[in-house]
């Protein structure tokens, strides 16, 4: 799973592998290891929430949380839908949320990333 943060932007891709995971067992996690301690692990996932209406994202012990309503992560992973996207409230600066289903690159060569999805400009 890939993050890309900016400015207050999120963005999630996922692979074929992470999406069929997310679909079947409702959440995926990834870890960024900066030291042997736990106090130095950064750690960002995304897990299905039964009951909320509308994805949201949280920060608590290091980690990215997004949540997505069971509905949209079903929708999502079990069809052709690239995509979803959703202005989280913060109660100040919004959070622009956006999670996709990852790509292959089309100006590489395609054997380096053999889980991602067929580009559909690709020829």
């Amino acid at each position: 799973m890939k993050l890309r943060i900016q400015g207050n932007s999120i963005r999630l891709r996922l692979t074929r592998t992470e999406v069929e995971r997310f679909g079947k067992e409702g959440i995926v996690k990834e870890s960024v290891h900066f030291g042997s301690e736990m106090a130095h692990h950064f750690h960002y996932e995304i897990r299905v929430e039964p009951n909320i209406n509308v994805p949201d994202v949280s920060y608590n012990n290091q980690t990215i949380q997004v949540m997505v309503p069971k509905a949209v992560a079903q929708q999502w992973a079990n069809t052709d839908e690239v995509g979803f996207e959703h202005e989280v409230n913060t109660g100040k600066d919004p959070i622009h949320l956006l999670v996709e289903k990852d790509f292959q690159c089309l100006h590489r060569d395609n054997t380096e990333e053999p889980d991602n999805y067929a580009h559909p400009l690709a020829g």
